[in-house]
């Protein structure tokens, strides 16, 4: 499996639309990392519930996860693109 793109939106701390781009990662070793807070957790808790409609664990809710000052408009998004299979030798 290969990570493509993540888009969150009211999700954990991310109110507005975020994009992740991993598509610049291809073929490399990766590392998410930032300042205690900073949506780390949060970023694999979004692709969690991309694949399986629960956070790791399962003891939080799609709701446990909206942003609390998201307006009632704002819906929750979470976008997951990745790649399952890659053809020989594109590495």
């Amino acid at each position: 499996m290969t990570p493509i793109r993540l888009k969150m939106q009211a999700f954990g701390p991310y109110q507005g639309a975020v994009e992740i781009a991993f598509s610049g990662l291809r073929g490399k070793l990766f590392l998410i990392t930032g300042s205690t807070g900073g949506g780390k957790t949060t970023i694999l808790d979004a692709i969690c519930f991309a694949l399986f409609s629960r956070a790791p664990g399962g003891r939080r809710t799609w709701h446990d996860m909206r942003t609390l000052s998201a307006g009632d408009e704002m819906p929750e998004v979470v976008d997951f693109d990745l790649c399952l299979w890659e053809a020989p030798g594109r590495f």
